[in-house]
């Protein structure tokens, strides 16, 4: 058992170590369809809207300074999946060779999603402040209401 548990743990450095490469890069989010971030929900209809009324560059402006912020706080994810892998028990192994098909995803959230809010919150905070997103936000919010 000690054997699936190390193969677990391989596997899942390996893979988060290759997330982080690819996500804590310059359009690691913004470039990749399936990580992209798209706006709030309350948002999400608006765009085709504000577009149509010659407002597309804010809403791409928006997501792209939502993604840039997410793009920046990656690497400050990877000591905590580290660790959380180095912490592994046997159990933990089990369960994500035996779970669902998001069982990965699963383990990963349990494990680091308190100290990754922790600890990402200043860098994207810091991000947003730069490109202003709240700002971007709110405007954008502002319109779509108003339309």
């Amino acid at each position: 058992m000690d054997d699936a548990a190390a193969d677990v743990r391989a596997a899942l450095e390996r893979g988060a170590t290759s997330a982080v490469s690819l996500l804590g890069r310059n359009d690691g989010s913004l470039g990749n369809p399936k990580v992209r971030i798209p706006l709030p929900g309350v948002l999400e209809d608006a765009p085709k809207l504000l577009k149509r009324l010659g407002q597309g560059r804010r809403v791409d402006k928006l997501v792209t300074a939502m993604n840039r912020a997410a793009e920046q706080a990656v690497p400050g994810a990877r000591s905590q999946l580290q660790d959380a892998v180095r912490n592994l028990t046997v159990e933990d192994a089990v369960a994500i060779a035996r779970g669902s098909p998001t069982s990965e995803t699963d383990f990963f959230t349990c494990k680091t999603r308190s100290p990754l809010t922790t600890k990402l919150l200043p860098i994207v905070t810091r991000a947003t402040e730069k490109v202003q997103l709240a700002e971007h936000n709110n405007a954008f919010a502002s319109r779509a209401a108003g339309l």
